[in-house]
């Protein structure tokens, strides 16, 4: 037997904040996972954290289960403190993988109530982007996106304690559009600018602008942006080099895609 269960990260948010005093989270999912796989041919439990530990404990509490018979091992390729939604996954995953284990599985929003109740949770178990409440998990909205969006991801460095921070935004949303909104991605990122500044912002928005990218996100509660290109751009690497020159405290952490 051998189960395998992968769940998106992300690159920060798209926006973050309250639409009518109900903290709101637009999604920002990305083709990088955390992975976990369950199976009979090796033994023990590797990878988990403890958060981690506790939603296995949960799950099996939740279908009655006495104990896990199986090997257990998570793998991420989302790096830690950099709001790349890195603990979300890693719980999501070991969440569905064990209720598969054992011959069940969760809804999105039955994942994102169990992950809401360990941490406020970033929604990355629904499908492409959506608008979610963090400190429930609940569904508010589908997101319409009309491309995968490619995002150079860049890091200013260093670890945030993403709880500290999480949903510690006083950005008010003035509508909540179904479809994504360039121009409410960057006030969200210039208003959370008082909460987690990121050096030299705006700046990095309007040179980014120059090189024809769409927009520019950050994570509300980590270290890292995103700069936006169309799926078409075809002088990325010349565009990731000119960031770097131009802003050289930052450094390029991946090249992803906006998972839709």
């Amino acid at each position: 037997m051998k189960i395998t269960v992968k769940m998106r990260g992300t690159c920060g948010e798209l926006a973050q904040g309250f639409y009518h005093g109900e903290p709101i989270l637009i999604t920002c999912p990305i083709e990088k996972f955390s992975t976990v796989t369950i199976s009979d041919e090796f033994a023990g439990v590797e990878g988990l954290g403890k958060k981690s530990l506790a939603m296995l404990e949960k799950v099996l509490k939740i279908f009655g289960a006495t104990d896990f018979k199986f090997g257990l091992r998570l793998t991420s390729e989302l790096p830690r403190g950099k709001g790349m939604a890195s603990s979300s996954a890693d719980l999501a995953a070991v969440a569905q993988a064990v209720a598969k284990s054992l011959g069940k599985s969760f809804s999105a929003s039955e994942l994102g109530k169990l992950c809401a109740e360990i941490e406020p949770t970033d929604g990355i178990f629904y499908k492409g982007v959506v608008a979610m409440n963090p400190l429930t998990g609940q569904l508010i909205k589908k997101i319409h996106v009309e491309e995968k969006f490619l995002i150079a991801v860049f890091d200013y460095g260093g670890e945030v304690d993403t709880l500290k921070f999480n949903r510690r935004s006083d950005f008010e949303f003035p509508t909540l559009d179904d479809r994504i909104n360039f121009e409410l991605i960057k006030k969200s990122a210039l208003a959370n600018q008082k909460i987690l500044p990121k050096r030299g912002l705006e700046e990095l928005m309007n040179f980014a602008e120059t090189l024809g990218a769409v927009a520019v996100n950050v994570a509300h509660s980590g270290t890292v942006i995103g700069i936006f290109f169309r799926e078409n751009d075809s002088h990325i690497e010349e565009k990731i080099s000119a960031v770097l020159n131009q802003f050289d405290f930052l450094k390029f952490l991946m090249m992803t895609r906006l998972a839709i």
